[in-house]
């Protein structure tokens, strides 16, 4: 269980996340999709390398996903924003896209994730980037505010959803966390959308 006087030093942090947002580096667009695809190749090293069944499931699959996210959470509250690009593997074809994230739920904390989506059906590819909806629960205790090693938050997401769920979904998560101090237990809704500046 977490004391709220321990995160009291960091309330400034996590307001100024809440309203600053998440966005690709660079001032134009040429540099922003140069970043995300920096972004793009070094999650999908770092994942490949940690989870050798994640190149399997990457080569077998319609396409991929790599975001990147940052995210607030204060007592009930939950708020995030991000940016990412999805590649189809069947047409080369990339499309940028930005996120947003709610939660509702008991939490406390900040959060810079990168998320791996490995897209195993073309259904699930296409409603994907035409929807953008993903809702999940989560129930995680991590500390690592300092330290900016780029450790693996556990083993892939899916594998807390029964196989049922993962295989209806037609969808494979994988997270890395960058830095963040959590403790959490909520319901998070994210919508994705296509960048119109980035295509």
């Amino acid at each position: 269980m977490f004391d709220i006087k321990d995160f009291k030093p960091f309330l400034p942090v996590m307001i100024a996340m809440l309203v600053g947002g998440c966005g690709a580096q660079g001032d134009t667009a040429a540099q922003q999709r140069q970043a995300i695809q920096t972004l793009k190749q070094e999650t999908l090293k770092e994942v490949r390398a940690r989870y050798p069944e994640a190149a399997n499931a990457l080569a077998h699959a319609s396409g991929y996903g790599v975001f990147a996210a940052n995210s607030s959470k204060i007592m009930v509250v939950g708020l995030g924003s991000g940016y990412g690009v999805v590649h189809d593997n069947r047409s080369g074809r990339e499309t940028y896209m930005k996120m947003a994230q709610a939660g509702a739920g008991l939490g406390l904390g900040i959060n810079q994730t990168r998320t791996l989506m490995v897209f195993h059906t073309p259904e699930s590819l296409h409603g994907f980037i035409d929807n953008g909806v993903m809702v999940g629960a989560s129930a995680q205790a991590a500390a690592k505010y300092q330290d900016k090693g780029k450790a693996l938050s556990g083993k892939a997401i899916n594998d807390a959803l029964p196989e049922e769920l993962r295989a209806a979904s037609g969808v494979s998560l994988y997270q890395v966390t960058d830095n963040g101090l959590v403790a959490q237990a909520m319901v998070n809704g994210y919508k994705y959308w296509p960048d119109s500046a980035l295509n």
